[in-house]
């Protein structure tokens, strides 16, 4: 089944022919591809997991966990993660049948956009390993910054352990972590992922410049 959700995810995203302005509107344009197909029981958003029932939990956020899609199919569970992080460039947007350009937001921080990746990466095992029902999910991130597809230049850089570069390999076991003693590591820390995990970087059909991860 994860397969499959995987192949829709990306036939979805094939046949999108206008722009994502906000992360909500790929997650809401995923859900309703999810309900056409018919093959779910349910279609949850913003679902919210108790962070009671997490233990133990890395991060600050455990009285707010809300993930963004789950699937609910024959009683098993399976959920899905959606980042979208932008640089500003003029997009069309249709706005009461009227063509106008909307700049999309300058979100920078591209070290912290990548461990926010690994974090859900890490939040789907966590879901997976502590629900008997929750299966192994999905992670997309989309962006228009071309930066995350690139090495960093140095890799003793902070962040490199958390890098999303094209072509990255990254084995279950291996523990990723800041490299030094840096402020954004505060309330961000470092754990070790469970699968094998390959970055691979697609283009975005209508969308300028835009590429998206799926695992």
């Amino acid at each position: 089944m994860r397969q499959t959700i995987l192949t829709q995810i990306t036939n979805a995203l094939a046949g999108r022919h206008t722009y994502f302005i906000r992360e909500q509107d790929i997650q809401l344009y995923l859900a309703n591809y999810f309900l056409q197909t018919g093959l779910y029981d349910n279609v949850f958003i913003e679902y919210h997991v108790p962070g009671a029932l997490m233990p133990p939990y890395l991060w600050s956020d455990a009285n707010n966990i809300y993930i963004d899609i789950v699937l609910e199919k024959e009683n098993q569970f399976y959920p899905i993660e959606i980042k979208y992080k932008t640089v500003a460039q003029p997009m069309p947007h249709l706005v009461f049948g009227q063509n106008v350009n909307v700049l999309l937001g300058q979100h920078g921080a591209q070290n912290i956009g990548c461990y926010d990746f690994w974090k859900d990466v890490k939040r789907i095992e966590f879901f997976e390993a502590i629900f008997p029902l929750a299966q192994r999910g999905i992670v997309l991130f989309a962006s228009n910054d071309l930066s995350y597809q690139n090495a960093p230049l140095n890799p003793n850089v902070g962040y490199a352990p958390f890098s999303i570069h094209q072509g990255r390999h990254v084995l279950a076991g291996t523990e990723l972590n800041w490299n030094g003693a840096l402020a954004d590591a505060n309330g961000r820390p470092g754990f070790i992922v469970n699968y094998d995990y390959t970055i691979n970087w697609n283009q975005l059909p209508y969308h300028q410049q835009h590429y998206y991860i799926l695992t």
